[in-house]
């Protein structure tokens, strides 16, 4: 067994690490303007007003979900946490691939996600693994998980 850069070992399964993506960095942005509004502005109860929303934000968005790939039972499990608290077990005998997905606005990419494809889940339903800025990152992600995967069959 290799040691992993973006995967952290517990018991039989993996934990896939989680980056700073581009929404939380504008979240962290607003958080910033509603700041110098206060300050540096006639526009107190805007800035409050702004300022309690984007710190609203700021928490939620920064509770990233918890993804544990299992080779062994062959399940990736992702559970998320916040408002918005499930979980899903999806079957990797079903697994179809991962993909990559780079936004861009014209030349400067602004993030990459990294999704799991299953048979059994729609294209719009499927779970994202990891994102981050760089597709660098990513890629290296999508490397590891697939030697683990290798390492089991």
């Amino acid at each position: 067994m290799g040691n992993f850069k973006h995967l952290k070992k517990e018991n039989e399964g993996y934990w896939v690490k989680q980056y700073i993506s581009f929404p939380q960095i504008l979240i962290l942005l607003w958080v910033f303007i509603s700041i110098i509004v206060i300050l540096y502005t006639g526009y107190l109860k805007t800035g409050i007003v702004i300022l309690i929303f984007s710190l609203i934000l700021t928490v939620i968005s920064f509770i990233p979900p918890k993804i544990y790939f299992d080779p062994i039972s062959k399940q990736l499990i992702i559970k998320n946490s916040g408002l918005n608290s499930r979980k899903g077990i999806y079957n990797l005998t079903q697994f179809e691939g991962f993909e990559l997905q780079t936004f861009r606005y014209g030349v400067i990419p602004l993030g990459c996600n990294l999704y799991a494809n299953f048979k059994n889940v729609s294209r719009f339903k499927r779970p994202v693994v990891s994102q981050s800025f760089r597709k660098k990152t990513m890629q290296d992600v999508v490397n590891e998980l697939e030697d683990l995967n290798k390492m089991y069959i």
